[in-house]
């Protein structure tokens, strides 16, 4: 396999929040705690670099009363991504944890599931339980960015993008919900880990 298609992946941490189990599942229990830690991802590649999700900034940070960590723009810099030259960023899904910092990739095209947008704009968004992940501003960003012609919209169940690089990943990924996960299995938890694998996007 050719050198352009290895990438190195990143965990980019953002931001953390200290809560019960009971917010991370639906009847969790109430007694243990759980906290969250939040990333977004880069996948970088000797001619092309992704970016998978966009988390959320300061304000949403305080508006969710969780912790920005650093801002993902720092975080990315860190990695070696200029967030203004990155143009292809993937979405997993339109959570506010997943789809914010609108302005932060001004040459990307977004790569969105036609699912995910008919949900977050359809009849689901009337049920106030089914919402409380998404918010608004977050949803009305990516349809201007429709309108602007910057968003491709999927239908298939994998998209294949290359091999990972050893030494490449933090921490093997959290898989969001209803769309995506990058397969990475790694050998460990230190913060750069060896593996050697497929690099897919896939329905989950």
């Amino acid at each position: 396999m050719s050198g352009e298609d290895i990438y190195d992946i990143f965990a980019v941490h953002y931001g953390h929040h200290d809560r019960p189990a009971a917010d991370n599942y639906i009847g969790g229990d109430t007694h243990d705690n759980q906290p969250l830690d939040y990333y977004v991802w880069a996948i970088v590649g000797a001619n092309k670099t992704f970016v998978l999700d966009t988390g959320f900034d300061e304000a949403m940070g305080k508006k969710r009363k969780r912790n920005l960590v650093r801002p993902i723009a720092d975080g990315l810099k860190a990695a070696g991504v200029d967030p203004a030259g990155v143009e292809d960023v993937i979405l997993s899904h339109l959570h506010y944890d997943h789809s914010g910092n609108h302005d932060a990739f001004p040459r990307a095209r977004y790569h969105v599931q036609d699912a995910e947008m008919a949900y977050a704009t359809g009849r689901c968004m009337c049920h106030g339980f089914l919402k409380t992940p998404f918010e608004e501003e977050d949803v009305v960003a990516m349809v201007r960015k429709l309108y602007a012609g910057r968003v491709k919209f999927h239908r298939i169940a994998r998209i294949f993008i290359g091999t990972s690089r050893p030494g490449a990943c933090s921490r093997r990924p959290t898989i969001p919900p209803r769309w995506s996960r990058v397969t990475t299995p790694c050998a460990g938890s230190r913060r750069r880990t060896r593996m050697s694998c497929p690099v897919t996007i896939r329905r989950c």
